[in-house]
């Protein structure tokens, strides 16, 4: 079962929603669509951790979670989409 989706800011649901758009596609070396928004977060600098570690932050290792439990960008999209509707008002 994968984990819920981590503790994020609307800022970064926002920047999560903005690397899942498909004019993206190709923008990262793997062969998903969640490839290229990790690859796209990472080059914001979400992708380090906050401790300088090399290892990938919460958010990046869900990402990987979700496309390993057959998860999609398009479903993505709409979930985040609804997070950031009922955090509106």
């Amino acid at each position: 079962m994968i984990e819920p989706l981590p503790e994020l800011s609307t800022a970064e649901l926002e920047t999560l929603l903005a690397a899942l758009d498909p004019l993206l596609d190709g923008f990262g070396e793997g062969g998903s669509c969640l490839d290229d928004a990790s690859a796209f977060l990472e080059r914001l600098g979400i992708g380090q951790q906050a401790d300088g570690e090399a290892s990938a932050s919460p958010l990046l290792q869900w990402l990987e979670s979700w496309r390993a439990a057959g998860g999609n960008r398009t479903t993505l999209r709409l979930m985040v989409h609804t997070l950031l509707s009922g955090r509106d008002g």
